[in-house]
């Protein structure tokens, strides 16, 4: 919600400060403009209303004398005034045009910000947004705060400058009597420094934005504070979070209870569950899965995997979506983390996390690897419930293939990896029970499932292309180079073992011997001593 760094400099070739009245640009920005100048970059300051309204006769020019003198201490030359007239400032074409014009060669734009209270602050603040939106790219704003706080993305450290700072500000005299803005200036640059190191005990706040993000999203800017909060993820509301439905295909199974308690203890909030009926029994009685809301679908007749997933799939509403088997568990925190994974990378549809294999209780295997793409032609190490994806990725085409009734998470998985990479979230997140269900996940040995899997093959390996044939080869050759560098690995340490195995049996054997003849010693000396006193 705000930084915990703070920048010497907002880097910039050319710079523009506009400023509502006389003051401002040395309340909102005093400390960027020294920075800019000590390191050389041209700043120009433009004053855009006279500052005449309420004062007394001839004060609109004193205050213009104010921020010559506030501009000599800061060091940036002579300020611009425009003498607009004070409170009179109207967001519209001839305000815009004119800032348009001004930014000239500027990269960077000062300008109040659009949460200030002063109807001249906000009205330049959407004039300077919508200018720089205009000239498009290369340009920026950075909007300042001087009445009211405003939602930083950059916090700039003005330690060692803010004595020069507070004097410019000392020169609006006409100002100060009225309330001690020089005072509060320096309070909120103190209160800047509270996400900061001890050692800046200045900073001013900054929401810096280009030019691109404005002709993206002009309305961003204007956007409520539950909204930007609900953007950055930090919801206020489970229903600010994208809703996620959670796709449980049953046949009845005594296990189904254990899947759905795991969906329940999610700490994911926006949750629905879609249970599907493929047995055609009717079902469980209820319509929640703990906090989260469950809808049963069917057909009345038992249904395929494929169809039975398809069927899930229509009848979901989340912007994601995951299976979970009937016989199988997610861990509490399993589809948080998808979500997040998901969220925080542009361009990323679906995520994967790792998946512990059990058989009888026992862990006997794990999915928690990266993978590329093409080795899913090899082999399916995807467990169904380890992957969660975007809905999107439904109106691309992906559908569960019909006619398979084994490995058709493999087919579908084959064809999410087509639209959009995996990310991966490192770590066991959820449990797979095999020999309880008959999804076929690393089933090499079934031969029912041979026909089906060369099937899968025949259908994607013209699809793979050049390039992905050439990675599934090297992907191959690397792994073989494991597989015999891990043999050769384990040879050495069995000949090690043999070898000082060998070494304790004859340390063994020397001990043996060694205990025999001293303990056997005493004997034969007195076996000696009475066959001397025997009789003749």
């Amino acid at each position: 919600m705000t930084p915990y760094g703070a920048v010497l400099e907002i880097p910039a070739a050319s710079v523009l400060v506009i400023a509502p009245h006389p003051d401002d640009e040395v309340l909102g920005c005093g400390g960027a403009i020294i920075r800019h100048v000590q390191s050389r970059t041209p700043v120009r300051v433009v004053v855009v209303t006279d500052g005449a309204l309420g004062a007394e006769a001839g004060e609109a020019g004193q205050r213009k004398d104010e921020s010559r003198r506030a501009a000599t201490i800061l060091g940036y030359g002579e300020p611009e005034f425009w003498d607009l007239p004070d409170q009179g400032l109207a967001y519209g074409e001839p305000l815009v045009e004119r800032i348009a014009a001004a930014i000239g060669g500027a990269d960077l734009v000062y300008a109040p910000s659009p949460l200030e209270m002063h109807p001249d602050h906000r009205a330049l603040a959407m004039a300077a947004a919508e200018a720089v939106r205009r000239r498009g790219r290369g340009v920026r704003i950075a909007f300042y705060e001087v009445g009211v706080p405003l939602r930083p993305n950059t916090l700039l450290d003005i330690s060692a400058v803010q004595a020069r700072k507070q004097a410019a500000a000392r020169c609006f005299g006409s100002q100060l009597v009225r309330q001690p803005y020089d005072e509060h200036m320096a309070a909120l640059n103190r209160f800047r420094t509270y996400t900061l190191p001890p050692t800046v005990t200045a900073a001013e706040a900054y929401a810096v934005v280009d030019a691109a993000e404005l002709a993206a999203d002009p309305l961003r800017l204007y956007q409520p504070e539950h909204a930007r909060q609900r953007d950055l993820g930090l919801a206020v509301d489970p229903r600010d979070l994208p809703p996620v439905s959670v796709i449980i295909r049953s046949m009845g199974r005594p296990e189904l209870q254990e899947a759905l308690d795991s969906v329940a203890l999610q700490t994911y909030p926006n949750l629905e569950v879609v249970l599907v009926d493929a047995l055609g029994g009717g079902g469980v009685p209820t319509d929640r899965c703990g906090r989260h809301p469950l809808r049963q679908v069917g057909q009345g007749a038992r249904l395929g995997r494929s169809r039975a997933a398809n069927l899930g799939l229509d009848a979901s509403s989340g912007a994601f979506v995951i299976f979970l088997d009937d016989d199988d568990l997610i861990f509490p925190d399993h589809v948080a983390r998808l979500v997040a994974a998901v969220r925080r990378r542009p361009g990323v549809r679906a995520a994967y996390a790792g998946v512990r294999v059990e058989r009888e209780g026992v862990s006997v295997d794990s999915y928690d690897a990266a993978f590329d793409p093409a080795m899913l032609m090899a082999w399916n190490h995807l467990p169904i419930h380890a992957v969660l994806f975007h809905r999107s990725l439904l109106a691309d085409g992906c559908r569960f293939d019909e006619s398979l009734d084994v490995y058709e998470d493999w087919d579908f998985w084959l064809q999410v990896c087509r639209h959009t990479p995996l990310e991966r979230v490192a770590g066991v997140s959820a449990v797979y029970r095999a020999g309880l269900g008959c999804s076929g996940l690393g089933d090499s040995g079934a031969d029912r499932h041979l026909a089906v899997r060369e099937r899968l093959r025949a259908k994607w390996l013209p699809r793979l292309g050049h390039a992905g044939f050439e990675a599934l080869v090297s992907e191959f050759r690397t792994r073989s180079a494991e597989a015999e560098r891990e043999i050769a690995r384990r040879e050495f340490d069995m000949r090690t073992l043999g070898e000082h195995t060998a070494a304790l049996e004859q340390a063994l054997a020397a001990v043996r011997n060694s205990t025999s003849w001293r303990l056997t010693a005493p004997l034969r000396v007195l076996a000696r001593m009475l066959g001397r006193r025997r009789p003749a």
